[in-house]
Formats: structure tokens, C-alpha cells, sequence
């Protein structure tokens, strides 16, 4: 991880006249600092000929930068007084293109497909739905080559972390899962406006094949969550909560596994999740193909 070149650097202001105080609800916290913007932009990797989608597009700093760079680049944003202020303040160059979205509802896919190729992310997320983005990156990373993120320095520690940690989890596990994932810098609560309460942290996330594919990705999360969502207790307690299996179903299951059922979820590796879920998958399916025969 990079030390942050900030450090006497002058801090723009942002509240020039008539533009209106960010919005809490929305958790704009807009990163100022030019030094450090241009540093994000060189370690995301873009270069001539890419397509890049900016997630809070919020004054356009970061855009204008990432202009330099890729061919074509839209921002989405979800305020549009920064839009229209953005477009006043900043002329748009010929590649750049603004658009007043919710990013939890936009599809990747089309927009890959509309932009001719998978897409590259970048993006300063709003600290109340980071961890509602990474699912849904994961969900359409078909579509995404990688992203270039700034979370609370908690969330990047929990999208890192390694099994036996505290801060190991849902959002370790479910990442993991299917990309690699590095830390590239820490930003400090000063170089934004208004400035947040914690330091931020860049992360990159790098899509890849799984090691072992989960056959049903819905049921694989789901045994996740089950299993963290009680992870002080034993996993076999933990995983009572399993529609449709017996406590002795899923002691079976997590012998063929190797797994001791003694275990807590934060001691398995994604290798192990995935396996037991892949083993439970199959149980459903076998007993769904059983209850067909005997209906023929």
C-alpha cells in the first residue's frame, strides 16, 4: 500500500457561490484534494481506449481526470443539482458523459454492452451503501474487468481480511470469492469536504473465475450470511436456521466436507463455504429428483 502524496497541498474549495450544501441522506463527502485524485487515477491502470464508469460522479473532479485518460467515461450520479452544477462549472469534454442514476439499480450489462466491452469502475462510494455496491458489482462482474473504490478504512480491512480475523465475514467471503482484492491507499478524513469522521482506504478489486465454482451462487450467499450471522456460535447451532435440512443433514454435510462442526464461521475458508454449499445443493437436488419419480 502507497503512502497518500497529500501533505501541504492545498485543499480546493468547493462551496463556490450558489452551489447549494452537500446532502447527509446521500453521504456526499467529496474528495478535494487534486494531488490525490490524479494519484487514484494513475494507480486504477486506465489507459487510451478504455471505458470507464464513475460511480458519484458528485463535482467532477475525478471525472475531468479520468478524461485525460479513457476514450469514453460516464459518470452517474444521483443528485442533480451536482449535475447541473458540475455542467455550469466544468465544460464536459467531447468523451465525458453525465447521468443522473441510482447506481443500485443500473445495469452494468447494459452498459458494457452499450460501451462495446467489459467495463472498468472507479468511484468514491457513499459510506451507507458500499457494501450493497460490492454485491451487485459481484452479481454483474461478467461485465466488469475491475474497480477502483474508496471505502471506510473498515469496510476495505473486511473486504481483505483472511479467515481468523475479527474483521473477517460476509463481505470477505462473498469478495473473495470471485476476485482479488488489494488495498492501494489511505485518505485521510481532511482532504474532503464536508470531512468525514474516518479515514478512507482505495481498493482494488480485480474479477477472476472462482477456485471452486459455487453450482447455485444464491444458496452459497445464503449459507454465508446464515453462518456469520450467529458467528460466536458453534457452525452446526449456526446453521440450524437452514430451511429444509435437518440437524443431521447438516452434520453429514459437513463431514463429507472435512469441516468440524464445532467450528466457527470465521476459521472456514472460502474454499470451505463454497464446498459445503455445493454439498447442500446437492442434497436439494436429490431429494427434488426423488419426490419427481415418485410422483411419475
Amino acid at each position: 500500500m502507497i503512502q497518500n502524496p497529500a501533505k501541504k497541498s492545498p485543499i480546493t474549495n468547493i462551496y463556490e457561490p450558489g452551489f447549494s450544501l452537500p446532502k447527509r441522506s446521500l453521504g456526499q463527502n467529496f474528495l478535494v484534494h487534486h494531488g490525490t485524485i490524479e494519484t487514484i487515477v494513475e494507480l486504477s491502470g486506465i489507459q487510451p481506449g478504455d471505458r470507464v464508469v464513475e460511480l458519484g460522479a458528485g463535482l467532477g473532479a475525478m471525472t475531468m481526470e479520468l478524461s485525460k485518460k479513457a476514450s469514453r467515461v460516464i459518470g452517474l450520479e444521483i443528485d442533480e443539482r451536482l449535475i447541473k452544477w458540475v455542467r455550469e462549472k466544468r465544460p464536459l469534454p467531447e468523451n465525458v458523459e453525465l447521468r443522473h442514476s441510482n447506481i443500485l439499480r443500473v445495469s452494468f450489462q447494459g452498459l458494457a454492452e452499450e460501451m462495446g466491452g467489459t467495463l472498468k469502475i472507479i468511484g468514491n462510494l457513499p459510506y451507507n451503501i458500499s457494501s450493497q455496491v460490492v454485491f451487485k458489482l459481484i452479481e454483474e462482474r461478467n461485465h466488469i474487468n475491475r474497480a477502483i473504490l474508496m471505502f471506510q478504512k473498515e469496510v476495505a480491512e473486511r473486504l481483505v481480511s483472511r479467515p481468523g480475523s475479527k474483521s473477517y465475514g460476509i463481505l470477505s467471503v462473498i469478495t473473495g470469492y470471485c476476485s482479488d482484492v488489494t488495498r492501494l491507499m489511505d485518505i485521510p478524513p481532511g482532504l474532503f469536504r464536508p470531512r468525514p469522521k474516518v479515514t478512507s482506504t482505495l481498493v482494488h478489486m480485480e474479477f477472476r473465475e472462482p477456485v471452486i465454482v459455487a453450482t447455485d451462487f444464491a444458496f452459497f450467499k445464503n449459507i454465508v450470511r446464515q453462518a456469520f450471522q450467529k458467528r460466536r456460535k458453534k457452525l452446526i447451532n449456526a446453521l440450524k436456521g437452514l430451511a429444509s435440512f435437518s440437524k443431521d443433514e447438516i452434520l453429514q454435510a459437513l463431514e463429507v466436507c472435512g469441516i468440524d462442526p464445532g467450528y466457527r464461521a470465521e476459521v472456514l475458508s472460502i474454499e470451505n463455504f463454497v464446498t459445503l454449499s455445493n454439498t447442500l445443493a446437492r442434497a436439494i437436488s436429490s431429494c427434488n429428483n426423488t419426490q419427481l419419480d415418485i410422483t411419475r
